[in-house]
């Protein structure tokens, strides 16, 4: 298919920039590499890795590292393209490029890119800055990862298992932790350009990090830019069933910066500071033929993260990091019907937080196989949410609340048998236990406990276990929304004369959701066999009392069905009534056609948030890798990874369960990726191949199974001067992602406006073109 005339001469007609076009190597042994750039020092500490509080300690379940110069050869611009591309993350939720008729789970507010990890929602994954919590994004608590530039980033750690006994809430489906580059010295540029070859998606894209250090420290400060123009629903023939105009994946245009410094003094005293900008504007139009609108959200955070580190005594270090940050998202949507005026809705989802936490970790007595250590802490946290929407002059929803938490934790560390007192059997042999108490004033109190089990018979193979509790605190947005109350006439719901009051919204009596989880899986390295790797993990979650609107599909059909017969009151009391409209957002909406008579109510129908829902999940996640040098400057390698998952729902203790995983706008069961490599000298040549399994849509009277999809990417790149380190002096690439320029397959639509496929799970980008290069100085 050759390139169209608004892909191709737009592409060229820019400088050639850059981006690099290899396989992305996610490693899943539990000790990431910490190797610094040779540009770059090593840390004074020793490496403290996401899933653990213990110096030098290796995490004991599933965790997957990914290099910085991973992401750029596998040509992504952003974090957010790196952690969807992962197989155990779910690019659902609040990311760009999902459409209408996702549901409001998946809503795209402003653009964002946040992790899903398991499909749980960007609300259970927990995402950290070098091991601390960034400020929410939007309404719906997930961070905005691409914030973050490139340029600045060491590494992704993400941890795939509950962690709340290290980190506390949100740690549900797991934690991926951004660390970033230390002691970078010199000046580097990046960038590319590219478009989509069906039209659409001109991106530019470019960086720039600077930094310098010293015999004590070192401070670097990185600036990113990413533009790229809408793919709209005239650009794709699948979509001509949409107004040529809707925004099938939104135009786009961001400035990030981060500046990150450190300096040791002589007395062994660190002093430390993270600080992180952005800036995002996007536009999207939903068009009908009775309807348009255009949002243009406008998007700004920023963050301060000052620490401090100093010895204590016998080993002893001591912690103390403070948090402050604050994301703005300012939204205005112009709605335009025809012969009707002009009407505006805008307003903020402001997020603040702010923290402060105190810790330390030490050796507590030394065994044959080492070192017990032990990690404490305490702290306390805030975040608030401002929220306004206004209309016109009116001000419809509003409020401005606060939740504050109050937290301690500990983490045990005894290694029983290693290296220095290893036996036949048994080479590695270790235990660890962590738990941390949270305290929500007026909400909540909780206690989640961890434990971890190390088992190694010989020399490269390593048995893991874990065993976990964790929970996600409620939202402020789905406790504090306004709700609404509403009268409908009882003939609707076949329920004879009389009218039923129904309500619907936020509710302040919603408590924590809470999940216990375990993992059992190995990994394989042999030493007669360095080249290989292998693992797999398996793991099961419980994950109850999840937050939910109940009644999700047709009141009228839930007013019948018994399984919702604890949400319905037949016969309810004048006075909570009166209550409920006089807290209702704008009173009693009457749509009965007569007057409110509160002895005429035959029902009350109460579909505010509720503690109610339950998720079964369990999966298999399963990695293959063979890297084979072939001498100086020239290597190959095969990389296969892969996911299994399923996950199902029971709304309520009578209903029956509800299959989630291999359901449209839900994860697929199964996912993976096969890539190979090839670096000869300054030549590196890559392919990879991706696949989503089939899925199924239930929506109908008919079910429509969906095929699996598969879509391969293809990369070129070539050092024209070689220089020190993992950053080369300048080098030019070439990257195709979606050789085949596979199309999402269709589903039916449920709204004028709804994306005719599933857009949590394919992407309408295609085929993608880009050119690019990198310097360093």
């Amino acid at each position: 298919m050759m390139l169209k005339a608004r892909g191709l001469p737009a592409l060229l007609a820019g400088t050639a920039l850059a981006v690099f076009a290899t396989p992305l190597r996610a490693q899943t042994d539990e000790q990431p590499d910490a190797k610094p750039d040779d540009a770059e020092a090593s840390q004074s500490d020793t490496i403290v890795v996401t899933g653990t509080r213990i110096r030098g300690a290796r995490v004991v379940g599933e965790t997957v590292s990914v290099d910085r110069e991973a992401i750029v050869e596998a040509g992504q611009i952003d974090l957010g393209e790196a952690i969807r591309s992962l197989p155990q993350n779910f690019s659902g939720g609040q990311n760009p490029g999902v459409g209408s008729g996702a549901g409001l789970v998946n809503s795209n507010v402003n653009s964002a890119s946040s992790a899903n990890l398991r499909g749980l929602g960007p609300d259970a994954t927990l995402t950290l800055l070098n091991g601390h919590r960034l400020p929410y994004d939007s309404a719906f608590a997930g961070v905005d990862i691409s914030a973050i530039p490139l340029a600045a980033v060491d590494r992704i750690e993400v941890v795939p298992d509950g962690a709340s006994a290290l980190y506390g809430s949100d740690a549900v489906g797991g934690v991926i932790n951004v660390v970033l580059r230390r002691d970078f010295e010199g000046v580097a540029t990046s960038g590319q350009i590219g478009a989509s070859t069906s039209d659409g998606n001109f991106r530019q894209q470019a960086d720039i990090i600077g930094g310098t250090r010293w015999s004590g420290g070192g401070v670097f400060i990185a600036y990113d830019f990413a533009n790229n123009s809408a793919i709209n629903a005239a650009d794709r023939s699948y979509a001509a069933s949409l107004d040529p105009d809707t925004t099938l994946y939104p135009a786009q245009r961001r400035h990030a910066i981060t500046v990150s410094g450190h300096h040791v003094f002589a007395s062994g005293v660190e002093i430390a500071l993270d600080a992180l900008y952005s800036n995002r504007r996007s536009t999207q139009v939903a068009a009908s033929p009775t309807l348009r609108s255009v949002g243009e959200p406008t998007v700004e955070s920023y963050t301060f993260a000052p620490s401090v580190k100093f010895d204590l005594w016998s080993g002893w270090r001591a912690s103390v990091v403070g948090v402050f940050g604050r994301d703005r998202t300012n939204y205005r949507t112009v709605f335009t019907r025809p012969g009707m005026p002009v009407s505006v809705t805008e307003g903020c989802f402001c997020n603040e937080m702010y923290s402060l936490e105190a810790g330390a970790e030490g050796p507590l007595l030394a065994l044959p196989g080492g070192d017990v250590r032990l990690a404490v802490g305490a702290g306390l946290r805030s975040n608030r949410l401002d929220f306004t929407r206004v209309s016109g002059s009116n001000v419809v929803q509003a409020f401005n609340e606060v939740q504050r938490a109050r937290f301690a934790y500990g983490e045990l560390f005894v290694p029983i048998v290693s290296s220095a007192n290893a036996m036949a059997g048994i080479e590695e042999l270790s235990l660890s236990a962590a738990a941390r108490y949270e305290d929500y004033p007026g909400l909540d109190r909780l206690t989640t406990p961890r434990l971890g089990l190390v088992y190694a018979p010989v020399a490269g193979l390593r048995l893991r276990a874990t065993w976990a509790r964790s929970f996600k605190a409620p939202t402020l947005y789905q406790r504090f929304i306004p709700y609404q109350t509403i009268l409908l006439p009882a003939a609707a719901f076949g329920a004879g004369p009389g009218t039923v009051l129904y309500t619907s919204g936020g509710n302040p009596d919603v408590t924590s959701e809470r999940a216990r989880s375990w993992t059992a899986g190995f990994d394989v390295s042999p030493p007669a066999l360095p080249e290989l790797t292998m693992s797999a993990t398996w793991y099961d979650i419980r994950y109850k009392d999840r937050v939910v609107s109940p009644i999700a599909g047709s009141i009228a059909a839930a007013f019948h069905d018994p399984g919702f017969a604890d949400l319905i009151d037949f016969s309810p009391d004048p006075g909570r009534l009166d209550g409920l409209i006089a807290g209702s957002l704008n009173g009693l909406e009457n749509f009965s056609g007569g007057p409110y008579d509160p002895a005429s109510v035959v029902a009350f129908v109460d579909n505010r948030n509720i503690n109610v829902a339950v998720w079964a999940i369990e999966g298999l996640d399963a990695r293959l890798a063979w890297n084979q040098p072939l001498g100086k400057d020239r290597s190959w390698g095969v990389e296969i990874s892969g996911s299994w998952l399923d996950s199902k729902q029971q709304l309520t203790a009578d209903l029956p369960e509800v299959q989630l995983a291999g359901v449209v706008f839900n994860p697929p069961q199964y996912r993976a990726r096969a890539s190979a490599r090839f670096a000869a000298g300054g030549f590196t040549a890559s392919a990879g191949a991706n696949y989503i399994g089939p899925l199924v849509d239930r929506r109908f009277a008919v079910e429509q199974r969906l095929e699996p999809g598969v879509t391969f990417d293809l990369g070129l790149s070539y050092d024209i001067i070689r220089g020190d380190g993992r950053d080369p002096g300048l080098s030019i690439a070439i990257n195709i992602q979606n050789l085949f320029d596979h199309e999402p397959p269709l589903i039916g639509q449920t709204g004028p406006t709804d994306t005719p496929y599933d857009s949590t799970n394919y992407s309408p980008i295609g085929r993608f073109v880009s050119f690019g290069i990198r310097r360093q100085w």
